[in-house]
């Protein structure tokens, strides 16, 4: 697992994942953590792809998400990027200074994309605990489990179920859930 000290929230940086999926291992065919199949499927009639789609699609939806970003908030100023810095991080530290000119949506959003970005490559890695740390949003206990064939997280709290609540949460609900929260905190 990746760690590094200056992550802005103390978890995973996303541009050091992303970064790690883009090597040559994880684009190899069959390299990520799928998950068992379940039920039956048809006879295979073509040899699979021999590089992975899914890593592949994977860095292009985060790398065009993030270049859309800066896009969208080029009237920001940015600072040049440093001399020897990979270029993903350095979309990721002009994004942060972008949406700190622009204000606290701005940085929700970013937040948000970016620990759906991190929280996804370290899924693709087989890593399912970083859906642990989250809470529920509907029982906010911490219940959460990913389930591969549902690319989902499940609240397995049986009380979350009763309230009428939902109990699937995407990637992208749990960081909209997450930036509110702590948007919620900054403000208070």
């Amino acid at each position: 697992m990746i760690e590094p000290s200056h992550a802005p929230d103390g978890g995973q940086e996303p541009a050091e994942l992303l970064d790690e999926l883009d090597s040559v291992a994880w684009k190899r065919a069959g390299s990520t953590a799928s998950g068992p199949r379940l039920g039956r499927s048809a006879t295979q009639v073509h040899s699979p792809a021999p590089a992975n789609t899914t890593v592949l699609d994977h860095l292009a939806s985060c790398d065009g998400e993030i270049a859309d970003f800066i896009a969208a908030a080029r009237e920001a100023p940015a600072p040049p990027p440093e001399p020897g810095q990979p270029s993903r991080a350095a979309a990721y530290e002009r994004a942060r200074v972008q949406a700190e000119h622009l204000g606290m949506d701005w940085q929700a959003y970013l937040a948000a994309m970016e620990w759906r970005h991190a929280a996804a490559s370290a899924l693709l890695m087989g890593e399912t605990d970083v859906v642990r740390r989250e809470p529920c949003p509907a029982c906010r206990t911490w219940g959460l489990i990913w389930v591969v064939s549902r690319k989902g997280a499940m609240c397995v709290n049986r009380y979350c179920a009763e309230r009428g609540r939902p109990r699937m949460w995407t990637l992208a609900q749990l960081a909209a859930e997450r930036a509110a929260r702590r948007l919620q905190r900054s403000a208070s």
